[in-house]
């Protein structure tokens, strides 16, 4: 609310809290060592705005969780959580920006059938509601991405078929596609912003088995996600 910070000062929520803490404790930190801890220069008029206005953003943000305990999620809320989910943001953040607890959001991920991302080095299975033999041209889909600083996984649009053509589609007995696809350029608080309008980003393309590929379509589809911008 209202607080401006550099890219080096280091005031992300469980930071300032941490120092909040520590200027609470029995044994309390001077103010400038919070300011130290905080990464900022020595100011104690900022310190106190900062921490005044962590203070006030946990208690707004327990009142708004509290009028929303107990309602289904709107058609928007679904929106929202696919939207930021499938570019990258982790659930903890997702709840945060809208006001619900992890386990609402990670529910409705699960129900809805949206891919959930996997670690790097993890097998990516796909989801019953996304698991399907054959694609169309110009389906969206979702693929793990082999690259070694790959973060959970890509979305992308079906652009040919590559079946006649691909040696692993003869060996694997199953469809072969590529892929268009869009990788992100922008860090956006702690998560690469892999594709979405708005987002700065460039193309790529990849060929993929049938297999390996999770239609998201559905969420195109039934949820109002923006295609035409993508």
């Amino acid at each position: 609310m209202g607080i401006k910070k550099k890219a080096h000062e280091k005031l992300d929520d469980k930071n300032i809290n941490r120092v909040m803490l520590a200027l609470e404790s029995e044994n309390p930190i001077t103010k400038k060592e919070a300011c130290g801890m905080l990464n900022i220069s020595y100011n104690t008029t900022r310190l106190t705005k900062i921490i005044n206005n962590y203070k006030d953003e946990q208690e707004y943000r327990k009142a708004r969780k509290g009028k929303n305990r107990g309602k289904p999620a709107t058609k928007d809320e679904l929106k929202e959580i696919i939207t930021r989910y499938l570019t990258g943001i982790p659930i903890s953040h997702i709840a945060a920006q809208l006001y619900r607890s992890p386990a609402f959001v990670k529910g409705h991920i699960d129900r809805i059938g949206v891919p959930t991302r996997v670690a790097q080095g993890e097998e990516f299975i796909v989801p019953d509601e996304c698991v399907k033999e054959e694609f169309e041209i110009g389906e969206w889909v979702w693929f793990n991405d082999a690259h070694p600083n790959a973060r959970g996984g890509k979305a992308g649009k079906i652009v040919k078929d590559l079946t006649s053509t691909a040696k692993a589609a003869k060996e694997n007995e199953c469809k072969c596609y590529a892929i268009h696809y869009w990788t992100g350029i922008e860090w956006q608080e702690d998560f690469w912003a892999p594709w979405w309008p708005g987002i700065k980003r460039w193309k790529s393309h990849t060929g993929k088995l049938a297999y390996e590929i999770g239609s998201i379509q559905h969420l195109i589809d039934d949820y109002g996600l923006n295609e035409e911008s993508l």
